[in-house]
């Protein structure tokens, strides 16, 4: 599953690198109805590729994470047991899927780290390298969760997990939703396993994090900490 907004240069690419896996894998695109046409190529990849790829439109641009919250809605009622996220900038590259569903017969949540090897970022600048670890160190102080990194956003679910979410509950809405929904996972007592990926910075579009993004999650992880 992945949300789209204005990624129309990413997607046909997207599309393929997960279908190259050769696993089997269906494809969801939520798109937040995209002024750049977006959500008119997925119609067409859909077309294209008849039970491989499916869209679920919605009206108009809601935040990350209830396009997120619709995706898993739409998967968990389809009867899927694993469902994946990722984003559609290429950022997520598509060669770890086959671990992280692996990894899954031994966890019910597995979250695609970029620093659990040391750093495999590629082409950050030094002062959003910083943002991202300070954030990660962040969340591991105020939560109490050591993973390395919360705040990624490809993760690989057990379906059962997911329905165990109160997801008419989560109260983020920018980033801010990864950490919330993993902690969420987390005391609920579902297993959370890392696996090292590289990530990769867009070529194409633009990055959506701004400074209300930011707000958000600092006060966002306090909270977390305080609802728990």
């Amino acid at each position: 599953m992945t949300p789209t907004y204005n990624e129309i240069g990413n997607l046909e690419e997207l599309v393929a690198s997960v279908r190259r896996q050769a696993l089997g894998l269906h494809i969801l695109v939520v798109d937040d109805n995209s002024p750049d046409g977006t959500g008119r190529l997925a119609d067409e990849l859909s077309a294209q590729t008849p039970g491989e790829v499916s869209v679920l439109h919605r009206p108009g641009k809601q935040g990350l994470a209830k396009a997120y919250v619709a995706g898993f809605r739409y998967a968990l009622s389809a009867g899927y047991d694993v469902i994946i996220q990722m984003d559609a900038d290429l950022s997520h590259d598509a060669s770890y899927l086959s671990s992280m569903i692996t990894k899954l017969d031994e966890c019910d949540l597995v979250l695609g780290s970029r620093y659990i090897d040391g750093i495999n970022v590629v082409n950050w600048d030094i002062k959003r390298l910083v943002l991202s670890k300070v954030a990660a160190r962040y969340v591991q102080l105020v939560t109490g969760m050591r993973f390395t990194d919360s705040t990624g956003g490809y993760k690989c679910w057990r379906a059962e997990a997911l329905r165990s979410i109160d997801l008419d509950g989560v109260f983020s809405n920018g980033y801010l939703f990864q950490v919330e929904m993993t902690y969420k996972a987390l005391k609920q007592g579902f297993r959370i396993a890392e696996v090292p990926i590289i990530f990769y910075e867009r070529n194409l579009g633009n990055s959506k994090i701004d400074l209300g993004i930011i707000v958000e999650a600092l006060w966002g992880v306090i909270r977390l900490r305080l609802r728990s």
